[in-house]
């Protein structure tokens, strides 16, 4: 398949997952049961393969240890900035605190492996873990808005990372800040790239 027409078939697989997406969050709301079909149809999209690779979506070049270990490549979004699909590529050795989205997230694996931790606050203001899943080809993790997790990775890895409202917007993300022991708002935002397919085809 050439060039533009693997742009145009990422292009169309991207579009009908997220058409299905909103239609999932309309018929279930933000529920539990809706982020989980959220993730299984993202586990459906990450099927095609040929398509999300890091050919396409590369890591950031490992030529200066002051950059940022991974990049966030823009695959979708709404013109309100809602329903955004990321596509995730990292060199491997990046870890996040543990920390909220304010919005529902589904993280889902195509290479390499992602540790989420999930965590619960504790009576003393402080996150104790409650649970781990691996995030590697064909699994995914679905949260809600108030769900607490962390990622951990070791080694080169691709994933997407869909969000019901556009990281830029996600002002009052809280993260646990262990050392100091306290709890701390994220940055909007993040290391992210324009790769909608449908803007490079026009």
């Amino acid at each position: 398949m050439h060039g533009t027409d693997l742009k145009q078939r990422r292009a169309e697989v991207i579009a009908e997952a997220m058409d299905d997406i909103r239609n999932i969050e309309t018929s279930h709301g933000v529920t539990r049961e809706g982020v989980e079909s959220i993730r299984d149809r993202l586990i459906q999209l990450s099927a095609h393969r040929e398509l999300f690779t890091f050919d396409a979506f590369p890591a950031p070049e490992n030529d200066d240890s002051s950059r940022r270990r991974g990049i966030l490549y823009r695959i979708s979004q709404d013109p309100d900035d809602r329903f955004a699909l990321y596509m995730n590529s990292t060199d491997g050795e990046v870890s996040t605190p543990a920390h909220n989205h304010t919005t529902w997230a589904v993280v889902v694996g195509l290479e390499g492996q992602e540790l989420n931790r999930f965590y619960e606050r504790t009576v003393d203001g402080r996150v104790e873990v409650v649970g781990e899943h691996m995030v590697e080809d064909g699994t995914g993790v679905a949260m809600l808005p108030d769900d607490l997790h962390s990622i951990h990775l070791s080694t080169r890895s691709l994933n997407f990372h869909c969000y019901g409202l556009a990281l830029e917007r996600l002002a009052e993300r809280e993260y646990y800040d262990a050392e100091a022991d306290t709890w701390k708002i994220f940055p909007a935002g993040g290391n992210i790239a324009e790769a909608r397919p449908d803007l490079e085809l026009c």
